[in-house]
């Protein structure tokens, strides 16, 4: 005899889409679309009452065997967790409830100990996005499932490009697979010309032009960021650019290979190494020193990310 289903799924982690998807396939489950609908409650965590939640997990399925109750997010739901523990205990069969956090849950929650005590009553999964190399096999595997094929070297550039968000990567991997109709693989070239996603494209260019001391061009990648994102973002990613190249560039200096030092497929590790060959190791320790001090004064209220943006081209590009 097959083991009666969990009461409890608890899903935790940063990876939104592998958390949606297994969620669908839990609904999947429950059958016929429109018994399934009626047999589903989502609610979140910080709206909802725990007497509300309590009361439908308690209510009978209808026309079906099985009923779900999912919180997204969690939130408030489980503090104090004495009131959310007596309903875990007390569950119904008929009911699973989906407890999703969309953070990973730390080692010392009290939600998490009882789950991992409880394994006959909870199923629990964390989900953490792929990253680096393993997010480029991620995306090659998925073009795949999609029933097409993409390049290691495309698949690498579209990893770096989407900025570790594996939701973008699969959205971005079935559009490129409709552009090339699924009769050849995805290359780097379809990825760069149909890909500039959130501005990474832009980034390289800017870092590129003032490498070069091109001031004009840098400061036109800037503004052509600054129109379709948010000055915070932008500034988050050219901090993450400069750090890579301060590794690159301490690798370079050791006599090292800066495959071996940054965190990033091979194809834009050798990409990032290019750039730091145009920046000597001291310029670019006072490049990210600066960059993290004026991260704090704006944080503080004492910077203007639009105005110390425009600085930081024109100061690098002299």
């Amino acid at each position: 005899m097959a083991a009666p289903p969990p009461t409890v799924y608890l899903l935790h982690g940063d990876d939104d889409l592998a958390a949606g998807e297994f969620l669908a396939r839990l609904i999947d489950k429950l059958g016929d679309p429109t018994t399934a609908q009626l047999n589903r409650l989502q609610v979140s965590g910080d709206q909802a009452d725990l007497t509300e939640i309590v009361a439908a997990c308690h209510a009978a399925p209808f026309l079906a065997p099985r009923r779900l109750v999912i919180v997204s997010p969690l939130g408030k739901l489980g503090t104090p967790f004495a009131r959310l523990e007596k309903l875990l205990e007390n569950l119904p069969p008929t009911t699973g409830l989906v407890l999703i956090e969309h953070k990973p849950l730390p080692k010392g929650s009290p939600l998490l100990a009882w789950a991992e005590s409880h394994p006959q009553q909870a199923f629990v999964r964390s989900f953490d996005p792929p990253r680096g190399a393993a997010l480029a096999r991620w995306i090659t595997q998925r073009a795949q499932q999609l029933g097409g094929e993409m390049e290691a070297s495309a698949a690498a550039l579209l990893a770096e490009s989407v900025a570790g968000d594996p939701r973008t990567a699969a959205q971005e991997t079935a559009k490129l697979l409709d552009y090339v109709d699924r009769k050849r693989a995805v290359n780097s070239n379809d990825v760069e010309a149909l890909t500039p996603v959130r501005g990474q494209s832009d980034i390289f260019a800017m870092v590129d032009a003032l490498g070069h001391r091109n001031g004009r061009q840098a400061m036109l990648h800037l503004h052509h960021l600054l129109d379709s994102e948010e000055p915070r973002y932008i500034f988050s990613m050219v901090i993450r650019q400069f750090r890579l190249l301060l590794l690159a560039r301490e690798a370079l200096d050791a006599g090292q290979s800066p495959r071996q030092a940054l965190p990033l497929p091979p194809f834009v590790a050798d990409k990032v190494a290019g750039q730091a060959v145009h920046f000597p190791l001291p310029r670019l320790e006072a490049i990210y020193h600066d960059l993290l001090e004026t991260d704090i004064a704006s944080k503080r209220g004492r910077a203007d990310l639009d105005v110390a943006l425009d600085t930081l081209v024109a100061t690098l590009a002299r």
